[in-house]
């Protein structure tokens, strides 16, 4: 653990833990596309994180520490993303496909499910389906 991150709210590390799965998903193909950094940096200001504490996540990875989510919905919603980053450069590389199932069973999914949640979540953002209206649907089984 950095010493900077002593002082940081739960919230914001549980942030910076999220980045730094959504980046190792984007670049386990062995590169950062410039699609794959402008959606990641579409997802922080969403989340309130500033470009300086995201260029930290991809400098420092190793003194950032994993926060699993709390909630299923929290689960959801960190899987969800990660499949996006996975498909936004319209490619799956296998090393992103099973670096996304990793991460799944890293914050608390099942073994036995985390196949058919990673398909089901790409089925759904290949056909457009909302994000809210996948994890209402994601949730309800």
């Amino acid at each position: 653990m950095g010493f900077q991150e002593l002082f940081e709210s739960f919230d914001k590390k549980k942030r910076k833990s999220h980045f730094k799965n959504l980046l190792a998903v984007a670049m386990a193909d062995g590169n950062l596309d410039n699609i794959e950094f402008d959606y990641i940096m579409q997802l922080a200001d969403k989340c309130y994180m500033s470009r300086d504490e995201v260029k930290r996540v991809i400098d420092f990875p190793e003194a950032i520490t994993f926060h699993p989510p709390k909630t299923n919905r929290e689960r959801f919603d960190q899987m969800y993303d990660l499949v996006t980053v996975m498909l936004i450069d319209d490619r799956i590389d296998e090393r992103e496909m099973q670096l996304c199932k990793v991460f799944a069973m890293k914050l608390g999914f099942k073994p036995a499910i985390v196949d058919k949640l990673v398909l089901d979540l790409i089925d759904n953002a290949v056909e457009g389906v909302a994000k809210e209206i996948a994890l209402a649907q994601l949730l309800s089984k």
